[in-house]
């Protein structure tokens, strides 16, 4: 089994790879057998903060997701907005849903976050999505 840490380094290995090359590097990142990766862990979240996350979240996120993350902000184009707080987005990959942070949403009707926000605070939103549990 790999540990979280390596995990972790090796997805700083290839985040920095996508960064640096602009090509998309596919990795098996995760070998946990299937009932470990049924609730995502908070500890691979590291040295996030959540709070930070709220505020980052107030300020980029409300206007689409609303402030208790379901959703029901602003219509575009007919487009659904995913409930953050909903057990299916719960039970997501923390890396799944990093990488709809970086790349955008379905269709592209949530932009790329990727040249906007730091992998730092990536994982401070992240962290502040897991809070908005039902």
């Amino acid at each position: 089994m790999v540990s979280i840490m390596s995990k972790w380094t090796i997805w700083s290995v290839v985040t920095c790879l996508i960064g640096a090359t602009g090509i998309l590097v596919a990795a098996v990142l995760d070998t946990a057998p299937a009932q470990e990766r049924a609730i995502p862990k908070q500890d691979l979240i590291l040295g996030s903060d959540a709070r930070t996350g709220k505020s980052l979240f107030e300020q980029h996120c409300i206007l689409c997701h609303d402030p208790g993350g379901k959703g029901d902000g602003l219509e575009i184009a007919g487009a659904e907005v995913a409930d953050l707080s909903s057990a299916a987005t719960q039970r997501k990959l923390n890396v799944d849903l990093i990488k709809t942070i970086h790349e955008g949403g379905p269709c592209k009707v949530m932009p790329s976050w990727t040249f906007r926000l730091s992998d730092k605070q990536v994982h401070d939103l992240l962290a502040y999505i897991r809070t908005l549990k039902q």
